[in-house]
């Protein structure tokens, strides 16, 4: 293995990236959609650096099963980091279907290089290239330089309206001009990609072009350095400040609390978790994917309650409907106490006499006086 100098910095890259990745899966609450789209950018870029780094460190003259290896995936970069920059300010935020047809014309990429690769491992050396080229490989992959280009500019686009939004509603949020600065060296490291895969193609990809020449060194592999920077840059930034972000901002605006407190009253409503003995703070702050210190203080904060106070007042809610419809013909007070939710008869007491300043059986007997009088 020839580790020059390009080789090198590549290779510092990725152990960087790789580090983080893992700091991020043993310190940080990974679970978090934020957490996980910041593992997803920190791998594709990271292994979007492997075929620079196997080229130029020789492996691929020694492993011939490395020719046309699935591993250029530039193209998922915006997608994913659109989806990134709306979750962190967005703890409601889901990757569902709607948001995961971002990822769809990656992945279709994507998958006919995996063919083409899996096509060539069959095939022996000196007809690989045919092969690949009788599959379109050429082509496709002219078509998947177009729309890269469209992707960046078109994600830079919405990344950026996203943001200018943001600087409205927090004007005092930091995060907001790193992320601006992540966006403009990726999209400038995506077309200086996509310059030199051009003069690739013009002069031939073994070649220098005359800008080669004119500048001294190959454009090509100062953009894999340049990219290896930048994922250097980003796993440190990321596990640092992204990675935490849910935990330590303290400055939120208003559209942000309205949208998380209309997230969880409509789980409550039409879920109903707290039917669930064992419904914690711990396994709603996952369900809302947050952490419980957020998702405390915000009912603390805005909704001037505490966890069990809150979940009790639904489940009280819950026993009252129950009654009302005549449950107790079928079931005891404690059995529709327990199918609401509450775990000891002690609590279901405690619980309906702070909410409705009566015990159950005043207010069973309040129901049954105003049927009399109906």
């Amino acid at each position: 293995m020839n580790l020059n100098l390009t080789s090198t910095l590549i290779l510092i890259g990725l152990f960087q990236s790789g580090t983080m990745i893992f700091l991020i899966l043993r310190n940080r609450n990974w679970r978090l959609i934020q957490n996980k789209l910041l593992i997803s950018l920190l791998l594709v870029i990271g292994v979007s650096l492997l075929p620079a780094f196997f080229g130029n460190a020789g492996l691929i003259h020694k492993h011939k099963y490395l020719l046309f290896v699935p591993l250029h995936l530039v193209i998922f970069v915006f997608p994913i980091l659109y989806l990134y920059l709306k979750s962190i300010f967005n703890f409601t935020f889901r990757l569902n279907r709607e948001n995961s047809l971002h990822l769809m014309i990656p992945i279709s990429f994507w998958l006919y290089y995996i063919f083409i690769w899996i096509g060539t491992l069959s095939i022996p050396v000196e007809e690989k290239g045919n092969w690949a080229m009788g599959m379109g490989y050429f082509q496709i992959n002219f078509v998947h330089n177009i729309v890269l280009l469209l992707m960046a500019c078109g994600y830079s686009f919405l990344s950026f309206q996203e943001l200018s939004e943001k600087k409205i509603l927090n004007s005092k949020q930091k995060h907001i001009q790193w992320i601006t600065y992540l966006l403009i060296f990726l999209f400038v490291g995506v077309m200086v990609e996509l310059i030199s895969a051009l003069l690739g193609k013009i002069y031939g990809y073994w070649k220098s072009s005359p800008l080669d020449i004119w500048l001294g060194f190959s454009l090509t592999m100062f953009v894999k350095v340049y990219n290896a920077m930048l994922l250097y840059i980003i796993s440190l930034m990321g596990y640092l400040t992204y990675s935490t972000f849910n935990k330590n901002r303290k400055v939120v605006d208003k559209d942000f609390i309205d949208q998380k407190l209309q997230n969880i009253l409509r789980i409550m409503k039409t879920e109903k978790p707290y039917l669930n003995s064992d419904f914690s703070l711990a396994t709603f702050a996952r369900q809302l994917e947050t952490n419980p210190s957020a998702l405390s203080n915000l009912l603390n904060n805005h909704l001037n309650t505490k966890f069990n106070d809150f979940t009790n007042k639904y489940r009280i809610e819950e026993v009252k409907d129950k009654l009302k419809i005549g449950a107790l013909h079928n079931l005891t007070l404690e059995s529709i106490a327990k199918d609401s939710g509450f775990k000891s008869k002690t609590t279901f007491y405690r619980a309906f006499y702070k909410f409705n300043s009566q015990t159950p059986k005043e207010y069973i007997a309040q129901l049954e006086n105003e049927k009399k009088v109906s």
